[in-house]
C-alpha cells in the first residue's frame, strides 16, 4: 500500500490534501455522535487569514443544551459613570478629550473662579484678623501680669481683656466658617495658584474613560454645571433582549466576545429583569463579566447562549456560520493549531436561534466560525488526492491513513524493483522486433 501523497497548490491559502468524496446524508433533527472522521487539512497563513478574516472559538465544556442564542451589547451600566460637575462659578480649561483614556490623578480640567479667589481673600482676612488679636490679647496679658507683680491693678486693663478675649473667639469662628466655604467651593479640587491667582485643578478618581464632555473648551459655567463624564472601562455590561412570551427555564448563560482572530468565553454573573416592558413585551438579561478583554469598549457586540435542559451525550452546539455545506454533507473546519485547519464532517441537527446541535465535535475544540465558505471556495478538486489525516474519539487529530500500513520492507522495494527492470527489459525487446 503505497503511502498517502501531500499535494499542495498556491493560492491565497496553501492547501495540503483533501478526504475522498464525503458520503451524503439527509440533514435531519437527529444527530449521530460519529468517533473517526477523515480529514482535509487547509493551511492559511497570516497574510491569507487577514483578508479573510478568520474567527475561531473554543467549543465549550458543557452538560446542558442550548435553548437560545441572541445578541447583545456591552454597555456602561449607571454605576460606572463618574460626574465631575463644577464646585463653583468660573472659565474652564480642559484637558482632556470624548474618548480619552486616563489614569487616576490625571488632570481632566482647571477652574478659574472669582467666587473662588474672593472666598480665599476672605479667609486670609479672617486668619489676619485673628493673628492680630491674638498679638493684642497678649500684650493685654503682659502689662496685666507686670501690673500683679508689683502689687497693683487695672480694672480698665482687665475689661479690655475680658472683651478681647470674647472677640478672639468670635474671629475664630469667622475664620473657621471662612475656611469651610472655601473647601465647599473647591470640594475635592486641588487648590493652587496660576499667575497669582487662585485656581481648582480637578484630576480623576480613578481610571477610566472620557465618556462625555459636556462644557467647550474655555468657556464660562456656573456652580454645579456636569463639565465630564467618566466611566468605569472595568464595569461593562452585556445586555440582550428575550420576548416575554419565548423566556425559557435558564440554567447558565455564557457570553462571547469578538477578541482578534477568537471569540472569548467570559466568566460572570447574569441575571433577567423582573419588569416586562409594556410596549415591546419584551425582557432584558443581563451578564456582569468578571473581567473585561484589553480593548473592548461599550456598544461591541457579544453574542449570548442560553442553556436549560440536560443535553444528549456526543452532541455539542455550534454558531451556524461554523457550518458549511459542501453538496449534501455538512462539515466544520478545525483548528490544528494556528494557520492550519481540518475540515471536518459532523451531523447537523435542526437550528435554533443561530445555534445548531450537532454530532462529530467535542468540547475544547477551535472551530473557524467566520471565513468557513472562503476556506470551502479555495479547495482543489478532490479526484485522485487522498486523505491528510483523521480525528480519534477523543477529539485529537492525528496525520496520515488511519488503517496505514507498516512501512514498505526492502524485500518489498527490491521486488518492486525488479519489476520495474523487467518492464524496462520487455520495452527492449519490442524496440529490438521493430524494423
Amino acid at each position: 500500500m503505497t503511502r498517502p501523497i501531500l499535494i499542495c497548490r498556491t493560492l491565497a491559502l496553501t492547501i495540503c490534501a483533501l478526504t475522498p468524496p464525503l458520503l451524503a446524508h439527509e440533514p435531519s433533527d437527529e444527530v449521530h455522535p460519529t468517533h473517526e472522521h477523515d480529514t482535509v487539512i487547509v493551511q492559511a497563513d497570516a497574510h491569507s487569514r487577514h483578508i479573510l478574516n478568520l474567527q475561531v472559538q473554543t467549543i465549550p465544556e458543557t452538560a446542558l443544551a442550548l435553548s437560545q442564542s441572541l445578541y447583545g451589547h456591552l454597555v456602561t451600566p449607571g454605576h460606572a459613570l463618574e460626574t465631575y460637575a463644577l464646585p463653583c462659578s468660573g472659565r474652564i480649561r480642559l484637558h482632556v478629550k470624548t474618548a480619552q483614556t486616563v489614569r487616576k490623578g490625571d488632570i481632566l480640567y482647571t477652574l478659574s473662579s472669582p467666587d473662588y479667589a474672593d472666598q480665599a481673600v476672605a479667609v486670609q482676612s479672617a486668619a489676619a484678623n485673628l493673628e492680630r488679636c491674638k498679638r493684642e490679647l497678649q500684650a493685654l496679658r503682659s502689662r496685666i501680669g507686670n501690673l500683679a507683680q508689683a502689687g497693683a491693678r487695672n480694672s480698665e486693663l482687665e475689661s479690655q481683656l475680658t472683651f478681647k478675649s470674647a472677640e478672639e473667639t468670635q474671629l475664630q469662628r469667622d475664620c473657621q466658617i471662612a475656611q469651610t466655604r472655601l473647601q465647599s467651593l473647591a470640594m475635592d479640587a486641588e487648590q493652587a495658584e496660576e499667575n497669582g491667582l487662585p485656581v481648582l485643578i480637578v484630576r480623576a478618581h480613578a481610571d477610566g474613560v472620557v465618556h462625555n464632555v459636556g462644557i467647550a473648551q474655555n468657556s464660562w459655567a456656573e456652580q454645579g454645571a456636569p463639565v465630564i463624564t467618566m466611566s468605569d472601562s472595568n464595569a461593562l455590561e452585556v445586555v440582550g433582549t428575550l420576548y416575554a412570551a419565548e423566556i425559557p427555564h435558564i440554567s447558565e448563560v455564557r457570553v462571547y466576545l469578538p477578541v482578534g482572530r477568537e471569540n472569548v468565553e467570559l466568566a460572570g454573573s447574569w441575571r433577567v429583569a423582573e419588569q416586562v416592558n409594556a410596549a415591546t413585551q419584551t425582557r432584558n438579561i443581563f451578564f456582569t463579566p468578571e473581567s473585561i478583554p484589553t480593548g473592548a469598549r461599550a456598544g461591541q457586540l457579544c453574542r449570548m447562549d442560553i442553556y436549560d435542559a440536560p443535553s444528549e451525550p456526543g452532541i455539542v452546539s455550534i454558531p451556524d456560520s461554523a457550518i458549511v455545506r459542501i453538496g449534501t454533507d455538512d462539515v466544520v473546519f478545525v483548528e490544528i493549531n494556528e494557520g492550519k485547519y481540518a475540515m471536518l464532517k459532523v451531523h447537523a441537527g435542526e437550528s435554533k436561534r443561530g445555534m445548531t446541535p450537532v454530532a462529530g465535535l467535542h468540547p475544547g475544540q477551535k472551530i473557524v466560525v467566520k471565513g468557513g465558505y472562503e476556506l470551502k471556495y479555495n479547495l482543489p478538486q478532490a479526484e485522485g488526492l487522498k486523505k491528510a489525516g483523521h480525528f480519534h474519539a477523543d477529539g485529537k487529530f492525528h496525520e496520515g491513513d488511519h488503517d496505514e500500513e507498516e512501512p514498505e520492507t526492502e524485500a518489498h522495494h527490491q521486488s518492486s524493483t525488479q519489476e520495474h527492470d523487467h518492464e524496462h527489459e520487455e520495452e527492449g525487446e519490442e524496440h529490438d522486433h521493430e524494423p
